[in-house]
């Protein structure tokens, strides 16, 4: 008995270290989104701020950091990303139909020949796939001349869509041949036999059975486009995905805009998943419903009728929800009672880096001074001259605090 607690206690050890990896950076980049600081941290902490998902700032150098509703390159790349997936869903869905499809009904000695082809394009690198797209349409642009075949043959978006969808299509080739090796066949054979022909079977016999593989699919392919890198790096050419810009984004430094937009697409993943999961059990519940009412109705038997009583029952999801509603409530009241929140605090705060930050400015004109003056001393030409140069326009730190900042003071 001590035994089994004692490894209950272990793999209860484990499971927490396996989550706390898998969703402890998402957790930790959904609070750096509410900092207001530039750079996304949880600690030091400055204030608690919607900046980064509205407009941004002007930081304290005079730099602009775009917020998540003005960046125009996040915005562009979205779109972009979209219409990528949408095209990439619209190519893979029914390529991977149709293979799986073949896979199943050609015959038994070719049938392993044709799944190594088929599943063959998820083995090669991705890098590989990207070049080996653009420089085949290369060819063909410039063997087409200046018709349709060059303008598309130089489209990134139309390139990016055919090397995914290279990968992309066996993963939904895979999903629906996982369906289909439960599906009847004995069903197809007893519609042609009451008259029924090839197009009439397909698509009101297949089609609604194959409707959840379909829909898989459909999402997988979709996921898949949206969030591949490796392929679409090379392929895109002059246009920009979401991920490429956030890539170079990342190069340049991380913006908290980007932890804003993780947050955003964790929540729309959460919202989607609850909502299809709450759908599916009302769907499950419906058609047991269905069922015993069926067999109650062929066999007579009062007890196979569940008398259902009216009573309100509560979801015990609500509860967790309703909890971390509670703790997200008290924990805004304390930041509001400590003053961390507001634009008292994020003016304080801004002032003390616009201090710190003439501070140096004015450590570096003395370290100038320093130096203009020792060259004169040595007697060395004009050469130098400019540099102890550099600051001198008057107005430099006048938009800064720590001296010249009486505008700063009035009302």
């Amino acid at each position: 008995m001590k035994s089994q607690q004692a490894l209950n206690f272990l793999l209860g050890i484990y499971i927490f270290i396996f989550f706390t990896y898998l969703f402890g950076p998402l957790v930790i980049m959904s609070i750096t989104a509410f900092n207001s600081a530039e750079f996304p941290s949880v600690t030091p902490w400055e204030c608690f701020s919607f900046r980064w998902f509205n407009e941004g700032k002007i930081a304290y150098d005079g730099q602009h950091l775009a917020g998540l509703a003005t960046d125009w390159r996040l915005h562009e790349g979205l779109i972009t990303s979209l219409k990528i997936g949408l095209g990439v869903v619209l190519l893979s869905v029914p390529i991977g139909m149709s293979a799986a499809i073949v896979l199943t009904q050609v015959h038994s000695r070719l049938r392993t020949a044709f799944y190594s082809v088929s599943i063959m394009p998820v083995l090669f690198p991705g890098v590989i796939i990207g070049i080996s797209t653009v420089v085949l349409w290369d060819r063909i642009a410039t063997m087409g001349g200046g018709g349709l075949a060059s303008q598309l043959g130089r489209n990134g978006i139309f390139l990016t869509i055919l090397a995914q969808t290279c990968f992309i299509s066996t993963y939904c080739s895979l999903i629906f041949v996982a369906r289909l090796q439960r599906f009847d066949q004995t069903q197809e054979e007893a519609a042609l036999d009451l008259g029924a022909n090839q197009t009439q079977v397909f698509f009101k016999i297949l089609i609604p059975y194959m409707m959840p593989a379909i829909a898989s699919s459909c999402v997988i392919a979709f996921l898949a486009s949206f969030e591949n890198y490796n392929t679409t790096v090379f392929s895109i050419l002059s246009d920009q995905t979401l991920t490429t810009v956030i890539a170079s984004k990342v190069r340049l430094g991380i913006s908290p805009a980007i932890s804003s937009l993780a947050l955003v697409i964790i929540l729309l993943t959460l919202a989607v998943t609850i909502t299809y999961e709450v759908l599916r059990r009302r769907e499950d519940k419906k058609k047991k419903k269905i069922e015993a009412e069926a067999l109650f109705a062929q066999t007579l038997d009062s007890r196979l009728k569940k008398v259902e009583k009216s009573r309100l029952v509560i979801p015990k999801p609500i509860f967790g929800i309703l909890f971390i509603i509670l703790i997200g409530i008290f924990g805004f009241n304390q930041l509001v009672e400590k003053g961390m929140y507001g634009s008292s605090c994020i003016a304080a705060t801004e002032k003390q880096k616009k201090s710190n930050f003439a501070e140096q400015l004015k450590l570096l004109q003395q370290n100038a001074d320093k130096a203009s003056q020792t060259s004169s001393e040595n007697g060395e030409t004009s050469e130098k001259k400019e540099f102890g140069d550099i600051f001198g326009d008057p107005n430099l730190f006048k938009d800064f605090g720590g001296f010249d900042s009486k505008k700063e003071d009035d009302p």
